[in-house]
């Protein structure tokens, strides 16, 4: 091959050529906003149905509502067909098992979070994916015939284990077939996607909310759908490819791009020159330590974790904490699922000033928002309180949206995955966490809640640089570029080459 007749060009440059935002992005982007939506539907659907119903002990004229010590049982109403209802949750050690039902999702979610990175770096997003929505699909469907708490509490980590590493590949996947312009607009989407989720699981919540079985099993009914989608239309990602040597592969899927999106005619002109095969020296693939490796990157990968920990503990605290709040369920929770759709803000405010000092000051805004809240919550019939909680959902929400793209403009292709997952996992143990510190006492637990969003802000300040308008970074020597740094263990990288001849559109 004359290779005097090639031009080197970046993925990015690869995306630019076949047209930007295409056919195959479109597909990728659909699949991905249908995955958040579940996604938002299955973290959320346990606060209806384990909303605690009114009941009374059956032994006596006891008041209503009340747990009474040697009560042999408990007669529930309004409404008899939660959770708690069918298994006797209200009171006594039994209680403990309605929150092992909602923070066992979380559990799996964390282990899962623990191997999804990695999988996904080490054998691609696809096969990671697909595998994760098998187990989704099985696990769910497996709830809708259980009939012990114990086995259900078992399926719903399995759903969260399971739902980890495909929303964590999903995004991954998606914002590498993207222009680097775009990627930020696309986070905020799947963001506000995330919400609609949330008012979805609300709507479902409401009208079965005599059926709790009927709940989960609408949850259910997208993911054979998603299954069936990730395995005739999703592809692998060339950026992965190229990042872990395989670059054959990664041809085969560049041409595939370029047909699909309607450039035909550079389909079997995509040629691979002067690559570094990583795959005949493993030495040079990066692996999770090089993420705590040297004392910068270890800095910036603490300091992007934390604030993971600080968004989730907010976000999620103020979320399940929804039954605290004074007024219906259905309406404050529905409330604080519309307050996310305005942050779209975050992602006008990252464009026009950069990813950095955004994220600081929305983390401020659920800080203070959270500390606030206890010292206001008996005023106006608890509404300022509700208020207050609005804004540190919107706060937490803003900065979720700004972390998911300047998560992955910080780190390179081949550890992009297990950077993500490492953030995830911080937040997994934030959001088990939250509802222990919430019975601490009236006061100390938002005090807690408060703490790792200005501690967050701080580390960002010191030691994240500023991402806006660069391209990802396949290499660690492109990431110290930025701290005008030189990397010590230089790394190959594969470029696409196409014919210089064939730039055109015809």
């Amino acid at each position: 091959m004359d290779t005097s007749s090639l031009q080197d060009v970046s993925v990015d440059e690869l995306i630019k050529l076949t047209g930007n935002f295409g056919v195959l992005q479109l597909i990728c982007l659909a699949f991905n906003c249908m995955y958040v939506i579940n996604g938002g539907f299955s973290s959320t659907i346990c606060i209806f149905s384990g909303m605690q119903p009114n009941f009374v002990c059956s032994d006596g004229p006891y008041p209503k509502n009340k747990c009474i010590d040697n009560c042999t049982s408990y007669t529930y109403f309004q409404p008899d067909g939660t959770m708690v209802a069918e298994f006797d949750l209200a009171c006594g050690s039994r209680s403990f098992l309605n929150s092992m039902f909602t923070s066992g999702y979380w559990v799996g979610f964390l282990f899962g979070v623990l191997l999804s990175g990695h999988l996904l770096d080490r054998f691609g997003r696809k096969p990671i994916t697909i595998l994760n929505i098998s187990g989704i699909t099985i696990s769910a469907f497996l709830m809708y015939f259980g009939n012990n708490i114990y086995i259900l509490i078992l399926f719903r980590a399995m759903v969260g284990f399971f739902s980890s590493g495909g929303q964590i590949g999903a995004f991954v996947h998606v914002t590498e077939y993207l222009p680097s312009k775009n990627i930020a607009s696309v986070a905020v989407l799947i963001q506000v996607i995330f919400a609609v989720g949330e008012m979805i699981a609300m709507l479902v919540g409401y009208m079965f909310k005599e059926d709790w079985k009927m709940q989960y099993l609408v949850a259910f009914l997208p993911t054979p759908f998603l299954l069936l989608g990730s395995i005739l239309l999703y592809p692998e990602s060339v950026r992965w490819l190229l990042a872990v040597g395989k670059q054959t592969e990664a041809v085969k899927v560049a041409d595939k791009l370029a047909t699909i999106n309607g450039y035909s005619h550079l389909a079997g002109k995509i040629q691979l020159v002067d690559t570094k095969e990583l795959s005949e020296n493993p030495a040079l693939i990066y692996t999770w330590k090089d993420l705590f490796w040297p004392p910068k990157i270890l800095l910036l990968s603490l300091s992007t974790f934390i604030t993971w920990f600080a968004a989730s503990i907010i976000y999620y605290g103020l979320t399940y904490g929804v039954q605290g709040l004074s007024g219906s369920i259905y309406v404050n929770s529905f409330l604080m699922s519309l307050v996310e759709i305005p942050s779209f803000i975050a992602y006008i405010l990252a464009n026009k000033y950069g990813r950095k000092y955004p994220n600081i000051a929305f983390l401020f805004l659920s800080g203070v928002a959270v500390l606030a809240m206890p010292f206001v919550k008996h005023i106006a019939d608890g509404k300022i309180a509700v208020v207050l909680s609005m804004f540190g959902k919107f706060g937490s929400t803003a900065v979720f949206n700004i972390l998911f793209f300047y998560q992955v403009e910080l780190f390179p292709s081949s550890v992009r995955g297990t950077a993500i997952g490492f953030a995830s996992m911080t937040a997994r143990i934030a959001v088990i966490s939250s509802p222990f510190i919430a019975k601490i006492g009236d006061y100390i637990p938002y005090i807690i809640f408060a703490i790792p969003p200005f501690a967050a802000a701080l580390l960002l300040f010191l030691f994240a640089p500023e991402t806006n308008k660069k391209n990802l970074p396949e290499t660690f020597d492109e990431v110290f570029a930025r701290y005008d740094t030189q990397y010590t263990r230089n790394r190959g990288y594969s470029k696409l080459s196409i014919r210089s001849t064939s730039l055109g559109n015809g």
